[in-house]
């Protein structure tokens, strides 16, 4: 027994290893990328001056409030294939599986929540994995239409020289496109699930009928995490606590912006929340770092002089990242340990 968890943890640590050095040169890359451009990782003491320090607090409370409805709104979704899960016990999973977001190299942390739905409650990583498509997909759409939005309605600057602010469209267009795509397959893969469930079997069964039976299962698992979709109770449930996530997540950069001596409307807190998340789905280091100031330093180039950026809006920057990253490690690391989870159990993602 002791032999087996062993060849486990060794085997965890090589698939690791790798996807961290990598990760580590990613994140490097992308703070040397913010570095360049004017914008400090860790602000000069003087920058501080400008902050209003009971905004700091006020902001830690809202993100309370922000995490709180990113992890509850998950019952909507898995209540379809299990009703008794305990309230509290979905949103410290949750919350667990956001840290391992957080903390994994890679994003490799988007697998935890699936695994530790497994270990507590045996439902089947596939259907975990359906219920973060759909999490995903909605999420995506919504920061990509808020990238849009604020590329369109609101004024930015004209001078723009930054090539990465400059490509930023670009970038808005292609996430919008891709995930209109995903939004729209989720749907046809949850009303066309026996078609898509024998083409499987039909091409799959070309190779291997045992592979094309298999894959047919998983598939058919998928479908059982989106089916909340086609509940209006269940929907409308999900998306109002999605609105309220989203909506205090705005709500609290704002105060936070206006609190580090930014003019900032809430019109340009929408806007940094919406690059941010788009921003951080690249493949980025451990604590996002690097990518997380890249995509925020972006978004407020849209609208600031470079010497607004590069002193208010580092406090800003930093004391966002600080906040965000405080909350979320304690929110995922307590649960972790008082439900005698190991690390490990976050990238244990083998069986059904």
């Amino acid at each position: 027994m002791g032999e087996t968890a062993d060849t486990e943890e060794t085997s965890l640590t090589r698939r690791v290893l790798p996807k961290l050095l990598l990760s580590l040169l990613l994140g490097g890359l992308f703070a040397w990328l913010v570095q360049q451009s004017g914008v400090d990782i860790i602000p000069q003491a003087a920058a501080f001056r400008h902050v209003t320090w009971w905004t700091v607090a006020a902001y830690v409370g809202v993100l309370g409030v922000t995490h709180f409805f990113r992890a509850s709104r998950w019952r909507f979704l898995i209540r379809p294939v299990r009703d008794d899960i305990p309230f509290w016990d979905g949103v410290l999973l949750n919350w667990i599986g956001f840290f391992a977001i957080f903390a994994l190299p890679l994003r490799l942390g988007e697998l935890a929540r699936p695994a530790l739905t497994k270990i507590r409650h045996q439902i089947s990583i596939s259907v975990g994995l359906g219920t973060v498509a759909v999490e995903r997909v909605i999420d995506g759409l919504l920061a990509s239409m808020c990238v849009v939005w604020a590329l369109v309605a609101l004024p930015h600057r004209g001078d723009l020289d930054d090539p990465i602010v400059i490509g930023l469209p670009y970038y808005g267009a292609l996430a919008v496109g891709v995930f209109v795509a995903a939004f729209a397959g989720l749907l046809l893969f949850l009303w066309q699930r026996e078609l898509a469930t024998r083409l499987v079997r039909w091409t799959f069964g070309l190779v291997s009928r045992r592979l094309a039976d298999l894959v047919a299962q998983k598939v058919a698992d998928v479908a059982e995490g989106v089916r909340s979709v086609a509940s209006p109770k269940l929907a409308a449930g999900f998306g109002a606590e999605t609105l309220i996530y989203w909506g205090t997540n705005a709500l609290g950069m704002w105060l936070l912006g206006w609190g580090c001596g930014l003019d900032m409307s809430f019109g340009h807190a929408l806007a940094v929340m919406g690059i941010l998340a788009i921003g951080i789905l690249l493949p980025a280091a451990p604590g996002l770092f690097g990518s997380f100031q890249l995509a925020v330093s972006t978004a407020l180039k849209l609208y600031f002089a470079a010497e607004i950026v590069g002193e208010q809006g580092t406090v800003f920057i930093f004391l966002m990242f600080v906040t965000q990253a405080a909350l979320i490690t304690v929110a995922g690391l307590v649960p972790l340990y008082a439900m005698k989870l190991r690390f490990s159990d976050l990238l244990r993602t083998r069986g059904p």
